[in-house]
């Protein structure tokens, strides 16, 4: 009996310590580590809870449009559009040219992104003609080339996803035409030792000459207070505004791109009327324009 018990109990022990050594074998982080391989599984299968706190988790590690458009997938498939939209928008403001692959991406979810890029695209390209021509000012034509072909091809892709029948708007074009003879000025004065760009060029295109463009400012701006529904609610919430501004700097018309709060939403309509802008400028003369103001709503 006493031979029997011994025998079981190295054969345990010869068990248990096999056990430890193939649970040592496998690394920690192989286990733990999120991949997007991983969310495109769990994608896949359906589970998109999971998938979407996966990607979440990656973009928060290290933020990449392909996180993002995953999250966006997830959102759209559990019902949450209003939520998909806002990513949507936070991806272009961030990466305008960000065009989610077509194989993966189905109709519905690549017409979102089209949406709101041509939303967005007026003021993106206006902010990057402006900190092109900054760095013009600073001589630094190497990186004033960069963003006045960045302005073009992202009004040139814009061009291209405008549905038919719908025109372009005046000031893209005018922005285009702007971009691209000082882009031909950037080029130009980077082969030159110092060049004095205060003042225009002979090179200058006479058409770049002849055109200025200056974006509306806010003369009366205000936010309407924020009081949620939930008093309790810790949410974060994120959208945006799009005014359009008549000639003597009122508002003629507004409407969200994207939502942010049903109850807020209402609110931020009706007193986005009573705006006021000091017009945009063309030559220095008052021109009707769009501006897209974006709104955060913080919890207390």
């Amino acid at each position: 009996m006493t031979r029997v018990r011994t025998y079981r109990l190295q054969r345990l022990s010869s068990i248990a310590i096999l056990a430890m050594t193939c649970t040592a074998a496998i690394p920690a982080p192989a286990i733990a580590q999120d991949t997007i391989d991983q969310v495109k599984v769990l994608y896949a299968s359906a589970a998109y809870e999971d998938a979407l706190m996966m990607a979440t988790r990656l973009e928060a590690a290290g933020r990449r449009p392909e996180y993002a458009q995953y999250r966006v997938f997830c959102l759209v498939a559990l019902g949450r559009t209003a939520e998909a939209e806002k990513v949507i928008a936070a991806v272009v403001s961030t990466d305008p040219s960000f065009v989610p692959d077509a194989k993966d991406t189905s109709p519905r979810i690549r017409d979102m992104f089209v949406r709101t890029r041509r939303v967005l695209v007026p003021e993106i390209a206006h902010r990057l003609y402006q900190e092109a021509r900054e760095s013009m000012e600073r001589r630094d034509t190497a990186t004033a080339a960069r963003k006045f072909e960045t302005v073009i091809a992202l009004i040139d892709g814009a061009s291209r996803e405008r549905p038919a029948g719908v025109e372009e708007e005046p000031l893209l074009s005018e922005l285009r035409l702007l971009a691209s003879g000082f882009l031909e000025l950037s080029r130009a004065s980077s082969s030159t030792a110092r060049p004095d760009v205060s003042k225009p060029s002979v090179r200058t295109p006479a058409a770049v000459q002849a055109l200025d463009i200056t974006a509306p400012t806010p003369v009366k701006q205000d936010l309407p207070t924020w009081v949620p529904p939930d008093q309790s609610s810790r949410r974060e919430f994120r959208g945006a505004i799009r005014v359009s501004i008549a000639e003597d700097g009122r508002v003629t018309d507004a409407r969200m791109s994207p939502a942010i709060h049903p109850a807020y939403d209402r609110l931020l309509l009706q007193a986005a009327m009573a705006w006021q802008y000091q017009p945009a400028l063309r030559n220095g003369s008052p021109i009707a324009s769009e501006k897209v103001i974006e709104v955060v709503l913080k919890p207390r």
